[in-house]
C-alpha cells in the first residue's frame, strides 16, 4: 500500500509540536520564577515610597527637624522589614523637606544574584500637599 503525500508530509512534523510546548512552557517557568522572587522586593519598595511621601508632606506641613522625622522614617523601614540595611537622608532646606532612602537588596536566583536598588526620594514644601 503506497502513502499519501500528505501522510508523509506529516510524519516528518509530528515533533514539532512537543518542541514548541516544551520551548514554550520554559519560558513561562522562568519568567513566572523572575516575577515570584522580584515581586515581594518591588511591593516593599512601593510601600516604602508611598510612607516616605506621606512622612515628608507632613513634616514639612509641620515644620518637623530632620532628626525627628529621619526617626518616624526609620521606624518605617524597620516595619517594612527589609532585609538589607537602608539608608535614610533628611534634608531640609527652607520650606522644603527632602527625604532619600536608598539600599540595595539582593535577590537570588537558581544561578545568580541580583542586586536590587531602592531608590525612594520624596521632597515637600510647607506651603500645602
Amino acid at each position: 500500500m503506497k502513502k499519501s503525500r500528505i501522510y508523509r508530509y506529516l510524519a516528518g512534523t509530528r515533533g514539532e509540536g512537543n518542541a514548541k510546548f516544551i520551548a514554550t512552557l520554559s519560558i513561562i517557568t522562568i519568567v513566572g520564577y523572575t516575577i515570584y522572587s522580584i515581586l515581594p522586593v518591588y511591593y516593599k519598595e512601593q510601600q516604602l515610597n508611598h510612607d516616605v511621601k506621606e512622612e515628608a508632606r507632613q513634616g514639612a506641613v509641620n515644620g518637623a527637624e530632620p532628626k525627628k522625622v529621619e526617626k518616624r522614617v526609620k521606624d518605617i523601614v524597620d516595619n517594612i522589614n527589609f532585609p538589607t540595611p537602608i539608608k535614610i537622608d533628611v534634608i531640609k532646606k527652607g520650606d522644603n523637606l527632602t527625604i532619600k532612602c536608598t539600599g540595595t537588596i539582593p535577590v537570588s536566583f537558581v544561578v545568580y544574584t541580583y542586586n536590587y536598588n531602592v531608590n525612594v526620594e520624596q521632597t515637600a514644601n510647607r506651603g500645602g500637599y
